[in-house]
Parts: C-alpha cells; structure tokens; sequence
C-alpha cells in the first residue's frame, strides 16, 4: 500500500509538492493543463453502454426504470463515486514505496490523485482503469436489479454513468500510452504533463 495523504479541499486543483527530475530521454505523451476538455470524447462510449442499459430495461419492462423522485440521492452518490473514491482507486494501485497526494477541490467539482512515483506501463493501465469497476459494479447492480426496485435502479444507474463517463481522462491516457510508450517504458506523472522514457 503505498503512501496516501488526504489533503482535504484546496482552492486550486493542484500540488506544491517538489516533483524529481525525470530522464532527459523522456518523451512527452500530454500536457499538464487543458487535457479534460480533449478527454470528453472518451466519454461517449461509456455513456451509450449506460445508456443502453437503460433502454433495454425499459424495452423488457415496458416502464422506465427511473423515478425522478430517487435523482437527489441518486446524483449525491455518483459525485462521492465520481470524485474522491474515484481518485482513491487511483491511489491504492500505486507501489508501497510511492506517496500519493489525494484531495478536492470542490469550487471546481473535481478531485485528484497525485504523485510523482514512475510506473510500468501494465501497472500505469491498471491504476488509470482501477476506477471504472465502481461504475461497472453499479452497472451491474442496475442489470440484475428487478424493475419493482424503482430506487436502486435510479441510484445505480446515475453512479453507474459518472462512474464510467469520469475516467474519460483516464481512458485517453491509457490509449496513448498503449499507441505510443514501448513496453519496457517507465510512465511517470509530472507538474508539466504525463511523459514515458525507457530504462
């Protein structure tokens, strides 16, 4: 288990951590800043799948599985999923000898994990894919659930689309580690973007 330390809410989603000196061969695979407004894209197919869940609900069921009524409770669950226990899904992937810096910053409703710790290219998929099972559990949970169960079919179906539409960032950098870092490359994090280097 590595080192995570709760930074609680900060006003900028940021770190003043110090971040070592990375290789001079690394190669740089996205910049620090503007990279969620380019992941949106890798949300779309997370958000049909969801989406088709529920239309083959209400098709075998011939009645909506959602009740508006159960969308509060619905929404508050899907942020925590969403937000900090996305990040923390991160943070538990990362190798015992790695610190981990996880907080929100709820001025902008966001959360981060954080650390400078280089990893595998394996064990860079895995951490960045580690978030998705909370929105495929509830998945799940929306598919097995009978239609009578108005509110565990609302509840888990909203978790189950921010659970899955939220690694959107994630689902790019996995995609552009697998087309572009070789496979003995180290994957490391940095203030100034994500960059691999070979060993």
């Amino acid at each position: 288990m590595p080192n995570i330390i709760w930074e609680g809410n900060k006003r900028e989603f940021s770190t003043d951590h110090e971040c070592p000196v990375i290789s001079e061969k690394a190669v740089k695979l996205r910049e620090a800043d503007g990279f969620i407004g380019k992941a949106l894209p890798y949300g779309i197919a997370p958000m049909m799948i969801c989406m088709l869940a529920v239309f083959l609900k209400a098709f075998l069921n011939n009645q909506p599985p959602i009740e508006p009524i159960f969308m509060i409770p619905a929404m508050l669950l899907g942020f925590i999923v969403a937000l900090p226990l996305h990040e923390l899904m991160h943070a538990v992937c990362y190798p015992k000898q790695a610190t981990v810096w996880v907080g929100l910053c709820l001025r902008k409703l966001a959360a981060y994990a954080i650390s400078y710790h280089p990893l595998t290219k394996k064990r860079f998929i895995v951490m960045s894919l580690a978030p998705s099972l909370l929105g495929i559990g509830f998945l799940v949970i929306f598919i097995i659930t009978p239609i009578s169960m108005k509110p565990v079919l609302t509840i888990s179906i909203i978790s189950a689309f921010m659970g899955l539409i939220s690694p959107a960032p994630d689902y790019m950098d996995i995609i552009s580690v697998l087309r572009n870092a070789p496979d003995g490359a180290l994957i490391q994090d940095t203030k100034d973007g994500l960059y691999y280097y070979e060993t």
